[in-house]
């Protein structure tokens, strides 16, 4: 592949075909598990987040294809410091021309411009993350000036393995399926929940639709909430997708968010939505339940995923370098 022969522009909605095509290429050499249909892609493109006319880069071959790319996007609510994400890859047969240090160049100098822009009296840092089998990324962040700050876990469990016990709702609680107008709450019972997890973001209502419960992957007849009355107090979101079980031949439930409000913690809440929708799972026919937990998570979730037959599968780490 000649490099004088690529041309470099910013990302279009037209491109998702070809990304599509090129992240399965990332993803046979890599193996990081992470599998997208073209919706899947398309619903990142059109993030309100991102603008890609200013907040993308690919390099494209004479015959159109997308060989090298780019993307950079924030959150318009900053807790402490303004994290932006940097995310992209570049094609297999690519890799060591260059081509990724110079979409990390760029990826900084934007967000740079995106950090000065939304968040100037907070300080930023860009975010990179690093799949376990990916030596020749992380030899790029690191050589960049990059440092892994966190590990995070995929985990996940056969449905053919007995689930545990589903145990007896403390009184006065009751636990009941997703209910979209209860939607909101579950939204607000999600930001208390996670108010002081590393990185986390308040999300709006426009990032909730897109990302926590969208119609393309949510699934809310295998999602579950606890009630204190009338009031969401804990709640397990499970999303599925497609492109997945297409590519491994296994229905996978995902559990994309599990949180329990503060001041209804240490009741074994999060023990109960799990095995209740590990149960759900298998009733629903799904083989495999998957997620991810943050290893340094201070409310002990991975020893919970443990004790519910979980089993680490994949590591990903953050990689994170200030910016000036």
């Amino acid at each position: 592949m000649e490099l004088q022969a690529l041309s470099w522009r910013t990302l279009t909605i037209e491109d998702t075909p070809a990304l599509t095509r090129a992240w399965a290429a990332v993803e046979a050499a890599d193996h990081t598990g992470e599998h997208y249909a073209e919706q899947d892609l398309r619903d990142a493109l059109q993030d309100e987040a991102i603008e890609l006319g200013r907040d993308s880069l690919v390099a494209v071959s004479p015959d159109g294809e997308a060989v090298a790319f780019t993307w950079v996007h924030g959150s318009a609510a900053v807790v402490d410091v303004d994290r932006l994400w940097v995310d992209g890859a570049v094609l297999p047969a690519a890799r060591r021309r260059g081509l990724g240090r110079r979409l990390l160049e760029w990826a900084e100098e934007r967000a740079a411009s995106l950090h000065r822009e939304r968040h100037p009296v907070l300080p930023g840092a860009t975010r990179v993350v690093v799949h376990q089998n990916n030596p020749g990324k992380q030899a790029l962040v690191r050589s960049a000036g990059y440092e892994p700050v966190r590990w995070a876990y995929t985990m996940t469990r056969g449905m053919d393995d007995p689930t545990p016990d589903v145990p007896q709702a403390p009184l006065g609680l009751s636990v009941t399926p997703y209910a979209a107008e209860r939607d909101e709450a579950v939204r607000h019972a999600h930001r208390e929940a996670f108010a002081d997890d590393w990185g986390a973001t308040p999300p709006n209502e426009q990032e909730w639709s897109r990302w926590y419960v969208p119609a393309t992957t949510f699934r809310p007849e295998v999602s579950w909430l606890v009630l204190d009355g009338d009031e969401v107090v804990g709640y397990l979101l499970t999303h599925f997708w497609e492109a997945d079980a297409a590519a491994t031949g296994v229905r996978e439930a995902y559990v994309g968010q599990l949180g329990v409000r503060p001041a209804w913690r240490r009741r074994g809440l999060g023990g109960l939505l799990l095995a209740t929708a590990l149960r759900s799972y298998r009733a629903g026919g799904y083989e495999r339940a998957a997620l991810s937990v943050d290893t340094a998570n201070a409310s002990g979730a991975l020893a919970l995923y443990e004790r519910a037959g979980f089993a680490v599968k994949e590591t990903w780490v953050t990689w994170l370098k200030p910016l000036d």
